[in-house]
């Protein structure tokens, strides 16, 4: 699996989908660089949050590609999309800050987006399981520890810059708010850059 940072859902068929031109990633397997061509197109179920702060479902097509080096296959998915995951990750946020800033209730929130209250707790369940690598990653961007509204409101201001997002994988080798495999010693997949993490 690779996600691009550069790229998110509403620049994914322009810059990725609808590219013929080299590929500039590395294979996450045999480390290769500008050894893919497209492969084949799969969809994938996709929720956001509209204008209206309703969340809508639709399918988006997601490229992948083919390493000639390993002979290997790696879907290519854009920055907002979570692994595993077919809410976003501005729609997760946005349900957060929603809970945790405005103080809106989980009841009134399930009222207004139509999603059940399990869905919610597991929203704020994967946000807290991830807090304590957030803070370290937000303390590297030059944050103070603070409560819970304060880490989330940080967090909204630094990934509109995707500084977040990328700063978080360089630390931790993991997407927010991924919770597949995270707990493994030797992870089974890698996600890869359009370039290398600074040292």
């Amino acid at each position: 699996m690779l996600v691009d940072f550069t790229v998110d859902c509403n620049e994914y068929f322009e810059k990725i989908l609808n590219n013929y031109s080299i590929f500039p990633y590395r294979c996450p397997k045999c480390g290769a660089k500008h050894a893919f061509t497209r492969h084949g197109v799969y969809d994938r179920n996709i929720c956001r949050l509209n204008n209206n702060f309703q969340i809508i479902e639709n399918k988006m097509a997601i490229l992948r590609l083919y390493c000639t080096s390993c002979e290997s296959t790696h879907a290519i998915l854009p920055r907002d999309i979570v692994p595993y995951c077919i809410y976003t990750f501005s729609c997760i946020f946005q349900i957060l800050v929603q809970h945790f800033i405005e103080n809106e209730s989980i009841l009134e929130l399930c009222k207004k987006l139509k999603i059940s209250w399990q869905l919610i707790y597991s929203f704020i369940s994967r946000y807290l399981r991830f807090i304590n690598s957030a803070v370290l990653v937000l303390r590297s961007l030059g944050c103070r520890d603070a409560d819970t509204s304060t880490l989330i409101a940080d967090i909204i201001k630094y990934s509109k810059s995707h500084t977040f997002q990328l700063q978080y994988f360089v630390h931790t080798k993991w997407i927010f708010l991924m919770t597949k495999f995270h707990d493994n010693l030797s992870p089974p997949i890698l996600i890869g850059m359009h370039f290398e993490p600074p040292t």
